[in-house]
């Protein structure tokens, strides 16, 4: 039984604190307490604790404790907490405390039940987010978790309207920031002290903070509360993506998506997976593996076999999960096709001694949903590049073979603008003969080509696309733009991190989704440790990419393209 079961029953029902105050003399260890101060202190806790909770009666019916079963474990828990070396255990107060018989819980028809009643939630959340001075924040943190326990037993449509919720009547207070503005430009305007000024800036910075940001504090705060937040903006993200633009999620989407970034870097530990690891963290992998999807166990002894390696982040209070991981091959050189990493079923027999390993193929980056957009991969390649170093001295080439997943679906929007003014010399004529009956020019022709996946069995077809579809995939890689950066999510990802374009790979992912993706072309992204700090400058100061003189596609596109400023070649 918990200190607040206790608490509970000696005030429960009649709540007459003259009575407590009677029923402490009778504690005997209370009674030899010679301080009336202590006792003094003791009493007004318990009145506290008491004002606290039965604010809640309503919504939480506890189950009645025998008085003196009450008093003899208040009695034993202030023995222990007068000895100079106890130190109460606080999680395990709170477990115990909510999980009493009596105690209100969501599980079951109780969530659906809450999640209908919005000022119910709306209580609930700003228990949590309570902060008033000399009261402490046990009673937060409780109703923190029972948050939690609300939200987990929702459905994916009640998620949403607790989210909602959340970010509505938990976003800045406007009142307040409008007083503290008006208040700064009064002192701006007029000849107060330095000391003042700055006093309002930070009455200011307060007042600009989401309440909300204190729910994530609180959250975070929990054991595996990191875990809660990072699997609440997966929800999030996955309700933006389907609905579209909705001006108060984003913003708790951006606030939520800051706070994780804030406590996730720098607590990070960087690991290496293997057969022998923990079962879990390798179903985890399974599980999450966005990229190249993992078959089966024989599948996953594979990749974290000789010739493979894997690494991921974890984070201390979120156990066996990996919160993102890269899967690594170990070859003689780069590689161009992702099947024969996949399906080699004897990675070291071309390998057969350490020195002959020179290249480190990073295949596969996935990191949870609800972290997209917060940029661990970078850490992640960087910590895993001086691990390989330290493992491997022969490696001096560390690249990718990545997807490039928006590439058909810009296409076609691209067809749709544009029509043949994207294509040159007699592209039109060559599409137009192997779309035979079809009608329309020739983007249209390639359109309806596309769609279907015959193409890619017909060989005349396949011939006669591979140059023109090349040429496409160079010019979406370094010049299609969102703003002054790489359009393509996969390739502003490595370029922003440092990395050269070094080669576009024809039928680099034969697998059903590398041909609807992409028609089957990866990229390769080479991470040239002497040029990657100024690759990173001149990317994101004004969008340059740079690329290998290796690849002629790439170089033809380079020179073609009517900035070439954007673009620097590297001697390979």
């Amino acid at each position: 039984m918990s200190v607040f079961s206790c608490i509970r029953s000696l005030i429960y029902p009649d709540k007459n604190y003259s009575k407590v105050i009677q029923r402490f003399q009778k504690i005997t260890t209370i009674h030899n307490i010679q301080s009336y101060n202590i006792k003094s202190t003791i009493i007004q806790n318990i009145m506290k604790h008491n004002r606290k909770f039965s604010s809640f009666d309503h919504d939480f019916p506890q189950k009645k404790i025998p008085h003196s079963e009450a008093q003899k474990s208040f009695e034993q828990y202030f023995r222990q907490s007068l000895k100079s070396d106890a130190i109460e255990d606080f999680w395990q107060n709170i477990e115990n405390y909510t999980h009493e018989p009596g105690f209100f819980s969501f599980s079951g028809p109780n969530s659906k039940l809450a999640i209908s009643e919005p000022k119910f939630i709306n209580k609930l959340i700003s228990a949590s987010v309570a902060e008033k001075r000399n009261e402490g924040d046990l009673v937060p943190t409780i109703m923190a978790k029972k948050c939690c326990e609300l939200y987990e037993n929702l459905d994916k449509e009640d998620k949403i309207k607790f989210l909602k919720i959340l970010a509505h009547d938990f976003g800045v207070t406007r009142d307040k920031v409008f007083k503290a503005t008006d208040h700064y430009i009064g002192l701006s305007n007029s000849n107060a002290s330095e000391r003042a000024i700055l006093r309002a800036e930070q009455i200011l910075r307060h007042a600009m903070i989401p309440v909300h940001n204190v729910f994530f504090d609180r959250i975070n705060r929990l054991p595996s509360g990191p875990k809660f937040l990072v699997d609440m903006r997966a929800d999030l993200l996955e309700y933006l993506k389907e609905h579209g633009h909705d001006a108060f999620l984003t913003s708790l989407n951006e606030s939520l998506k800051e706070k994780l970034a804030s406590l996730l870097v720098g607590f990070l530990n960087l690991k290496r997976l293997t057969w022998h690891s923990s079962a879990a963290s390798l179903e985890k992998v399974i599980q999450y593996e966005a990229v190249h999807a993992i078959k089966d166990w024989d599948d996953m002894k594979r990749r974290v076999g000789p010739g493979r390696r894997l690494f991921a982040f974890f984070y201390k209070d979120i156990g066996h999960e990996p919160l993102v991981f890269i899967q690594v091959a170990l070859t003689k050189e780069i590689v161009n096709n992702v099947q024969t990493i996949l399906e080699d079923p004897n990675p070291t027999k071309s390998i057969p001694v350490v020195e002959d390993i020179h290249c480190a193929i990073f295949y596969s980056i996935t990191s949870q949903q609800g972290l997209s957009g917060i940029d661990l991969g970078n850490f992640l390649i960087k910590r895993v590049v001086r691990e390989l170093q330290n493992e491997f001295p022969s490696i001096k080439t560390f690249s990718t073979l990545s997807p490039i997943p928006k590439f058909k679906n810009w296409l076609i929007n691209a067809i749709n603008v544009e029509g043949d003014s994207m294509l040159i010399n007699d592209e039109p004529e060559k599409i137009k003969k192997l779309g035979g009956n079809l009608d329309g020019n020739g983007t249209e022709t390639l359109k309806e080509i596309i769609k279907s996946k015959d193409w890619v069995r017909d060989e005349n077809c396949f011939y006669e696309l591979k140059p023109i579809l090349m040429r496409l995939c160079a010019r979406y890689i370094l010049t299609e733009k969102r703003r002054t950066l790489a359009l393509d999510p996969v390739a502003n990802f490595h370029i922003r991190n440092g990395a050269c374009v070094y080669r576009l790979n024809w039928l680099g992912d034969i697998s059903n989704k590398g041909l609807e993706e992409s028609f089957g072309i990866m990229a390769n992204y080479n991470y040239i440790l002497d040029h990657i700090e100024s690759n990173n400058k001149q990317y994101l100061c004004d969008g340059t990419i740079a690329i290998s003189n290796n690849d002629p596609v790439l170089v033809e596109e380079a020179k073609r393209t009517s900035n070439i400023k954007i673009i620097k070649i590297i001697e390979d």
